[in-house]
């Protein structure tokens, strides 16, 4: 190609190279040389400015076809050359929004981010609000259906305004030269939070009086079937937080549980696990004991279950949680602590082994 289209030389493309083989040249070398990827390193800022440059011309149809006309010096004498040398972070970030679907936040790990740097994409809803609703185990064997009322934030876009010093964008940009350089720094407005708006009611407004905000209540019923464990999650469509400004969809109200423990049972998955204390003689001959089973008593004599043994778990089938979207349930296990008393009287030791022979099999 010569020394005079040093344009593709920069790019390290051939002068018959394709439009997709200028642009993934330049992001791969645009990437490697970006300023804030080698801060303080004039060589490298250099290389982009260069780079930026370079693109700029070569992916323009009507100016490359006017650079391969004419080569460099004439080019540049043409009225091309100078400006194109500007905006280079300009070229580097409209790539990125034109070609990549949209220029991403930090690129290099430090970049704008922040509210400000989601703004420049305006979202089309606005986010969602979780709150945590407090269960009983109760609550989950029987299913809670209980009516909300829920207070909404308006905003008053009839009063509130669009933010004068960043255009309704939510960023400030911000030129600055360094030598040869001229850099384009963005930060989030400082007059309107980054919000792009102004909330600003205006006098005599019937809807906010004023205040650019109003109040209103919103009932809602929340129903959670039987059965449920702690992922579950439901949602009130647009309860959640409400826009600023028009053609934004409100946002989400997220309900997440969290079950509260309970004083007899121990839950796992959706068996309960209970435990109760029974003397030593009780666990063998047996003896009647209530369980708490929510809103009834389960009421058995442990002799179903044999002599006891300290520490082993015994099913009771069917007596555990619903389980979500069935009619069925979990099982219940019952522990036994077994008190084992003293010998008082060793001299019946043998009339009580003849005993137990004589009632055990």
């Amino acid at each position: 190609m010569g020394d005079n289209y040093k344009l593709y030389n920069i790019l390290e493309v051939n002068k018959n190279a394709s439009d997709d083989e200028i642009k993934s040249a330049y992001k791969k070398k645009a990437m490697q040389y970006h300023p804030d990827k080698n801060k303080g390193d004039a060589d490298a800022a250099n290389k982009f400015k260069e780079l930026s440059n370079a693109y700029s011309i070569l992916s323009d149809r009507e100016k490359r076809n006017r650079y391969d006309h004419c080569g460099d010096n004439n080019y540049n004498e043409s009225g091309g050359g100078n400006d194109e040398m500007r905006n280079h972070r300009d070229i580097f970030e409209a790539f990125f929004r034109g070609h990549e679907g949209g220029f991403p936040d930090n690129i290099f790990g430090f970049g704008s981010g922040g509210r400000a740097g989601r703004q420049e994409r305006r979202q089309n809803k606005a986010d969602s609000i979780e709150s945590v609703f407090n269960l009983t185990l109760d609550d989950v064997y029987d299913g809670v259906k209980k009516d909300l009322n829920i207070k909404l934030k308006k905003y008053c876009t009839s009063c509130n305004t669009e933010c004068p010093d960043c255009d309704g964008k939510g960023i400030i940009h911000r030129i600055q030269n360094m030598g040869i350089m001229q850099t384009i720094f963005q930060s989030q407005c400082n007059k309107c939070g980054g919000d792009g708006i102004i909330i600003q009611g205006k006098s005599g407004c019937k809807l906010c009086s004023g205040k650019g905000f109003f109040n209103k209540d919103v009932k809602a019923t929340l129903i959670i079937p039987k059965g449920v464990n702690e992922s579950y999650r439901t949602a009130f469509p647009e309860l959640g937080e409400q826009p600023k400004v028009e053609n934004i969809k409100p946002g989400d109200l997220i309900i997440s549980i969290r079950i509260e423990e309970h004083p007899h049972f121990v839950r796992n998955g959706n068996d309960l696990h209970y435990k109760t204390d029974i003397s030593f003689i009780n666990s063998v001959v047996g003896t009647n004991i209530t369980i708490p089973y929510f809103k009834e008593n389960i009421e058995i004599n442990t002799k179903i279950f044999g002599v006891i043994s300290n520490g082993k778990k015994y099913m009771i089938e069917g007596k555990g949680l619903p389980i979500l979207n069935t009619n069925n349930k979990g099982n219940m296990y019952i522990e036994f602590n077994i008190s084992y008393p003293k010998i008082k009287n060793a001299e019946k030791i043998e009339e009580l082994k003849k005993l137990l022979n004589d009632v055990f099999i």
